[in-house]
């Protein structure tokens, strides 16, 4: 059997214990001092890390300033019911959202024409001349799509101010306030074109065809006067002049008028005539 503790050895072992408690709780405590910096230092860097974070991620990126109606490709579809051609309506862009390609069924049998046009070229005043009833006479028998987007890259062909670029603004302004007449104020652009090497023609001037064309509101006039799609004009020219399935391959650069059907670039150097390229484009050959 154990032997019983004395008295005194019962008290020698509690003095034992509260001293190795006693050292105990003060190494925990010396543990503390040192501790409770660093893990405020932890959490002060775990916050700024958190911060950091949540500013790198909430920095907007290069911003799409929006765009106008019935321009949510940065072109203005136009499809055919067999007898006439209408307008493909769709919202309008907001700001930061990008541009939506226009996507068609494979083999579907029809020609999906997509044109680039600066309504200040004289190049794409030819092809309108040209093509341009063709075109629609297809488009409205529903034989084929066209999508037309205006952009601006003849400013420095003229001295006045930005001739190119009001005009585009003007195109994004009746595809917003009158889609239905873009097409003829397209043609009615073309039609008071100003000769390159001239100042262009005015705000004005501009509001006064595209009414002349049958397309005239006071929100429209001010979207013209006021530049309201200047940011939209300058964008969407980026958008389509730095698209390498647009450049023309025998310069290496970008021209208007630039003509693709059915994702296939026409080069009017080579294949000069449009209609041929349109039935093999059709046809896949």
């Amino acid at each position: 059997m154990p032997e019983r503790q004395t008295k005194k050895q019962r008290i020698e072992e509690a003095r034992e214990a509260a001293r190795q408690a006693r050292e105990s709780r003060e190494k925990r405590q010396r543990l503390l001092k040192v501790l409770v910096p660093i893990i405020a230092t932890v959490v002060v860097l775990g916050i700024g890390a958190l911060i950091a974070v949540v500013v790198i991620a909430t920095i907007p990126k290069p911003a799409f300033p929006g765009g106008p109606k019935n321009m949510a490709s940065d072109g203005i579809l136009y499809t055919g019911d067999g007898t006439t051609a209408s307008v493909a309506p769709t919202a309008a862009l907001k700001k930061g959202e990008k541009p939506k390609a226009t996507e068609w069924a494979k083999d579907d049998g029809k020609a999906h024409i997509v044109t680039y046009v600066d309504w200040t070229c004289p190049a794409c005043k030819s092809f309108e001349s040209a093509y341009a009833s063709q075109i629609n006479q297809i488009v409205a028998a529903g034989e084929a799509t066209l999508e037309v987007h205006p952009i601006s890259i003849l400013d420095t062909r003229f001295t006045g101010e930005r001739y190119s670029s009001r005009t585009a603004n003007a195109a994004a302004c009746v595809a917003q306030y009158d889609p239905d007449k873009f097409l003829d104020v397209q043609t009615a652009a073309f039609d008071a074109q100003a000769t390159e090497g001239t100042a262009g023609l005015s705000n004005a001037q501009i509001q006064k065809f595209v009414n002349g064309a049958g397309a005239s509101s006071d929100a429209l006039n001010t979207c013209i006067t006021s530049e309201r799609f200047k940011k939209w004009v300058t964008a969407a020219t980026q958008r389509a002049t730095s698209d390498k399935d647009l450049v023309d391959p025998s310069s290496g650069q970008f021209s208007t008028p630039t003509v693709v059907v059915n994702g296939k670039r026409w080069n009017p150097q080579t294949e000069t005539d449009f209609g041929a390229f349109l039935q093999s484009a059709v046809s896949g050959s």
